[in-house]
Formats: structure tokens, C-alpha cells, sequence
């Protein structure tokens, strides 16, 4: 599977947690397995991410491969997952038709998309946008190749950029699982469910996801548990009783591996 989003989409801060809780017993339903091959890049984002501080986006030119040996509590299932920690400049290239190589090579095998958005701006599409992006009731389609995409990154909405990326990895993938996460959740509290959040602030991507996807999933993500400038009290107690990270669909569950179970089962 692939982990997609945009620069400090929250794709780095995701995988400290991860690789955080997935160590912390009877806390979440994917557990480790076993040691990374990159435990040592791991455990350097984890030590961020457990010390109360901001957990520095990704920067590497090239897509980073780290592997999590897991197993599956509720069937005793063992399984290895391979995420790419990739730098949000890379998926915000593709706008330009800046393609990475192996980045378009990895995206090609990929079986599912867990792409992460964050600090959106909130706009309606006209009619002609809608148009343009593939909008519809329809059923999900065979996506083409023959549509190019030629706007500058830099004059985009950020909902318009990240409709131009998902296109790409729809376009590149097909037809595959997708879980859409909303990071820093705990900033959103006027919304009743993340359906609600889609619906009023990304009109959009919502539309897009629904006419192109035939199996998706939408997640508020809360991977620090709060927002750091706004302090820490609290985060050590929720640390020891495994609700400091939650994810959020129309309520909060304390277990960060549920987008990825979706995505691998």
C-alpha cells in the first residue's frame, strides 16, 4: 500500500505513532511482530513523537521503504507491511507532471491508498471544475490516461491540489481500497462525524472520492492527541491508558491501525 498527502500532510507524524503504539500491548488490533529494518529511523521519529515534539516531515529526495512486521489480534494472522516515508514535495510535484521514477514504480504495485490531508481551505467547485475533475453519480470507472494535468502547484487551492494528487494515484493504482485521513482531528471539534467535515468543507474531494473509489473509508486522525502550542497536560495519562492517538469516523476509537486493517484485509 502507499501513504500519500501533501507537505506536513501528517504522513511522518502517522507512522511515529504508529510504530509507537503498535509496540504497547492490548493496544491496538495490528501489533508488532517483530524488528524493523529501519527500527533505527523509526525509533529516532518515535522518540519525537513520545517526548511532546513536533515530529520533523520527511526530507529525503528519495521515498524512504520501511517495513512493519505485524500481527493481526483478532485472527493470529501475520503479515509484513511495507509504507514509503515519502516528503509531500514529491506527490505535490506530480502536479507539474514531475514524476519520481520510483515513486511512480511503487505506486503501480500498490494495493491500497491511505492518503492524508490536513489544514484544508474550504471551497465550492463550479460547474466547469466539477467537470474537469470527473465529478459524478456514476458508478466508479476505468480511469484514463489521456487527461493531462498542466496547472502549477503554486496557483492551486490546497483542496485542488490534493484532488489533482489523488487523481494521479487513481489514475496510476486503478481501482484499489482507499482510507482518507484528516490529521490533527482534535483541532476539528464542530464536526458531528467526518462525513459531515467532507460534506462541508472539501464538497469536492468528497465527490471525487465517491465516483472513483468503489471501496473508501474517511478517518479523522489524531496521531499527536493535541496540539502542542496549546501544551502537554494531560498526554502522559492518556499515554498510559493507550488514548492519547484515536481515530474518528462518527466517534473516537483509540486504535491507530484501523485505517491500515481496512486497507490490508
Amino acid at each position: 500500500m502507499i501513504i500519500a498527502g501533501l507537505p506536513n500532510a501528517g504522513k511522518t507524524t502517522f507512522i511515529a505513532a504508529l510504530n509507537g503504539m503498535i509496540r504497547k500491548p492490548n493496544a491496538t488490533t495490528l501489533a508488532s511482530n517483530g524488528v524493523s529494518k529501519e527500527q533505527t529511523y523509526l525509533n529516532g521519529c518515535t522518540r519525537s513523537w513520545m517526548s511532546y515534539t513536533k515530529v520533523d516531515h520527511s526530507t529525503s529526495e528519495a521515498p524512504h521503504f520501511i517495513d512493519f512486521p505485524l500481527k493481526d489480534t483478532s485472527s493470529d494472522t501475520t503479515l509484513t507491511l511495507e509504507l514509503p516515508d515519502v516528503k509531500g514535495e514529491l506527490f505535490e510535484y506530480i502536479i507539474n507532471n514531475d514524476f519520481d521514477e520510483e515513486l511512480e514504480k511503487y505506486c503501480k504495485g500498490a494495493d491500497g491508498i491511505l492518503f492524508f490531508i490536513n489544514e484544508v481551505d474550504s471551497i465550492v467547485l463550479k460547474p466547469e471544475a466539477k467537470k474537469a475533475l470527473g465529478e459524478s453519480k456514476e458508478q466508479p470507472k476505468e480511469a484514463s490516461k489521456d487527461d493531462e494535468i498542466a496547472v502549477s502547484a503554486g496557483q492551486m487551492t490546497d483542496m485542488g491540489r490534493n484532488l489533482l494528487v489523488l487523481k494521479y494515484l487513481r489514475q496510476t493504482i486503478g481501482d484499489v481500497r482507499l482510507v482518507v485521513a484528516v490529521s490533527s482531528w482534535d483541532e476539528e471539534t464542530q464536526y458531528n462525524t467526518i462525513d459531515d467535515y467532507f460534506i462541508k468543507k472539501v464538497p469536492g474531494l468528497y465527490n471525487y472520492i465517491r465516483s472513483h473509489f468503489s471501496e473508501y473509508k474517511l478517518y479523522g486522525v489524531s496521531a499527536q492527541g493535541i496540539n502542542y502550542a496549546k501544551g502537554t497536560d494531560g498526554l502522559e495519562e492518556k499515554m498510559g491508558s493507550n488514548e492519547r492517538v484515536y481515530v474518528f469516523d462518527t466517534e473516537k476509537h483509540y486504535d491507530i491501525t484501523l485505517p491500515i486493517a481496512y486497507l490490508i484485509r
